[in-house]
C-alpha cells in the first residue's frame, strides 16, 4: 500500500511529463496564435506600451513568437528547456507588469493572476525536470550517446549512475 502512494514507474513519469508538456504547449500556441494572427504583433506592441511594459517593441514580438513557435517545439519536446525559459520570462513579465496585485482567483472582469502563475509554475517544473522520454530532445540525445544503440536509459539506471535499456 505504501508504494501505491510514493512509487512511480519511469514510464508513468515520462507519460505525465508528456501530458504536462503538451497541455502547456497547447495553451501557449493558442495565445501566440491570437497575438500573431488575430490582434497582430503591432497592436500588441501598443498594448504593451499602454501597460507600461518596458521595451515593448522587443517584448511583444518575443512573447508572441515564443508562445506560437516555441509552443509548437515544446509540444514536440524539442529545445524544451530553452523554450521553457522563454515561457517563464513571458509569464513572469505578465505577473509583474499586468497582474501584479491581482487575486489568484479570476474576477468577474477577467482579472486575476492565477492563469499566468500556473503557466509559469508548469514551465518551471518542465525546465527543472526536462521533457521526458517521449520527446525529440531525448531522441536526439540518445542518438548522440555512444554505446546505447538507441536504447533509452531507465530512471533507475540514471539514479544509480548506470545506463540501462528500458524493460
Amino acid at each position: 500500500m505504501n508504494g501505491l502512494l510514493t512509487v512511480s514507474k519511469p514510464a508513468l513519469t515520462d507519460a505525465a511529463l508528456l501530458v504536462l508538456r503538451v497541455g502547456v504547449a497547447v495553451v501557449f500556441i493558442a495565445h501566440g496564435y491570437g497575438d500573431v494572427f488575430e490582434a497582430g504583433v503591432t497592436t500588441n506592441m501598443q498594448n504593451y506600451r499602454d501597460a507600461g511594459i518596458p521595451l515593448a517593441t522587443v517584448a511583444a514580438p518575443f512573447a508572441a513568437y515564443i508562445q506560437l513557435f516555441g509552443g509548437i517545439l515544446f509540444a514536440l519536446g524539442a529545445l524544451t528547456r530553452l523554450i521553457g525559459v522563454g515561457f517563464i520570462i513571458v509569464m513572469a513579465g505578465a505577473l509583474l507588469f499586468v497582474h501584479l496585485g491581482e487575486s489568484l482567483v479570476m474576477g468577474q472582469d477577467g482579472s486575476g493572476s492565477g492563469f499566468a502563475f500556473i503557466m509559469c509554475v508548469a514551465s518551471i517544473a518542465l525546465v527543472l525536470q526536462g521533457p521526458g522520454r517521449f520527446s525529440l530532445d531525448r531522441i536526439i540525445a540518445d542518438r548522440r550517446r555512444p554505446g546505447l544503440s538507441g536504447a533509452t536509459p531507465s530512471a533507475e539506471g540514471v539514479r544509480e549512475g548506470v545506463a540501462r535499456p528500458p524493460r
